[in-house]
């Protein structure tokens, strides 16, 4: 079965190789996920897209892509023409992900979308989250310290830093002991697979069965804690479900999964392109350890320079036409917010990484009604983990000049971050 699986994903690069040259021929331009060369850096073809195809009909993908600002967030915003309900799907449409059956509050429109956003809203109020900032600080602290010591010694920021930050912050926030965070770690990366493009079917199986795994871990915790007046996340869901106040044990179960994965691919991802894009970028880092006031402004320009987050999907309710192309009913429409983030109709020398940056807001937590709900958190991770490694090191150097992406197009992160940390003379 697995040769089969490989046979087959291998004529499936094969085909989008053929339809991308004939789409670059006769547009000027493609997007092929498929693509390595796409995977490890996307931007030059976003911005020959941007520049030649803006409104793009994909024969690889069977849908249209969108790569300029003003038409990522035009779509992004207008639910009343582009739904996330896979039922509007036609039938060209079917590469889109999620599959109809996953992810079910992420394939939802108002008023349902609504009424599930509004239950899980009170897992990030301003009381959570502040008791949500001691875990945060505690555990940054706890990581760079291990993470610093030993000069010599190279440590991998993905690995021992931005991923354990974030799968902490997610366990302490649903209420789950640490010493579950093993399947955790291997249960998350699994089930995130079923939003991407370029999944091979193996890789959707063991996705398929990682999101069973966890709906059972949910459902059998929502039941445990439908009495607990705990202030945990599942605790909270399990209430609503036990009262029947706007959420069903599916959809709660269902929340809980959708909230684990965002809260610690986003994040986890966040910190580690964040970091890139210091090393990258010296003279930025320089500036924001003289000037830490300007942390705020710095988390939100690695959002915008390298999201982590690229993609986003639609489906057409309605006959639109944008750049004087026709988007019909059922057409899958693939918001590529990373190129829109980098458009320089929206941002004055988009490639610069600039952490004094002025402009629009970034399309990285999405736009409109589905905006992420856990952005907050993302930036309080982020911004607590930097403060901690640029107060802790007087240099950080990559061991890795060439550190690779994972294989991925709508999550975007490094497989690892090999540095070297030199500890600020003066700390224990």
């Amino acid at each position: 079965m697995r040769q089969q699986s490989t046979r087959a994903d291998r004529l499936r690069r094969t085909v989008a190789r053929g339809a991308g040259l004939w789409e670059t021929v006769s547009r000027g331009a493609t997007y092929n996920p498929l693509s390595r060369r796409v995977v490890q850096n996307p931007y030059a073809v976003y911005a020959a897209l941007r520049r030649r195809s803006p409104v793009h009909r994909s024969a690889i993908l069977g849908s249209w892509v969108l790569t300029r600002y003003e038409d990522v967030a035009a779509a992004a915003k207008d639910h009343e023409r582009f739904s996330n309900n896979p039922r509007w799907r036609g039938a060209t449409t079917s590469v889109l992900p999620p599959a109809p059956d996953d992810y079910s509050i992420l394939l939802m429109d108002p008023p349902d979308h609504s009424r599930l956003r509004r239950v899980a809203s009170r897992a990030f109020t301003r009381a959570h989250l502040d008791v949500l900032g001691e875990t945060i600080a505690r555990s940054a602290a706890e990581l760079v310290e291990r993470a610093v010591q030993g000069q010599a010694r190279t440590t991998d920021w993905i690995a021992d830093v931005a991923a354990p930050l974030s799968m902490r912050v997610m366990l302490q926030m649903m209420g789950i002991p640490g010493e579950e965070r093993g399947r955790w770690e291997a249960w998350v990366p699994e089930r995130a697979r079923l939003l991407e493009m370029i999944a091979a079917r193996d890789e959707r199986r063991t996705a398929h069965r990682a999101g069973t795994e966890m709906q059972h871990y949910f459902t059998a915790l929502l039941r445990q804690r439908s009495e607990s007046d705990e202030d945990d996340a599942v605790s909270t869901f399990a209430r609503q479900v036990a009262t029947g106040e706007g959420i069903s044990m599916a959809e709660a179960s269902d929340m809980l999964s959708v909230l684990m994965i965002a809260g610690n691919e986003t994040t986890t991802n966040l910190i580690g392109n964040g970091m890139l894009a210091l090393l990258r970028y010296p003279e930025q880092m320089q500036m924001l350890r003289e000037e830490p006031a300007r942390i705020d402004d710095a988390i939100e320009e690695m959002l915008r320079f390298d999201s982590p987050v690229q993609t986003d999907f639609r489906i057409a309710k309605a006959r639109v036409t944008m750049r004087k192309r026709v988007i019909n009913p059922g057409d899958g429409v693939i918001l590529l917010t990373g190129s829109a983030n980098r458009d320089g109709a929206a941002f004055e020398h988009p490639d610069a990484f600039d952490i004094t940056r002025k402009g629009p807001r970034h399309m990285s937590f999405g736009h409109g009604v589905h905006y992420c709900i856990g952005a907050e958190l993302a930036r309080m991770e982020a911004r607590t983990v930097f403060g901690e490694v640029l107060r802790s090191t007087t240099r950080i150097k990559l061991a890795d000049e060439e550190p690779q992406y994972r294989q991925s197009t709508v999550i975007r992160g490094l497989a690892a971050l090999p540095l070297r940390l030199e500890r600020r003379t003066g700390q224990a």
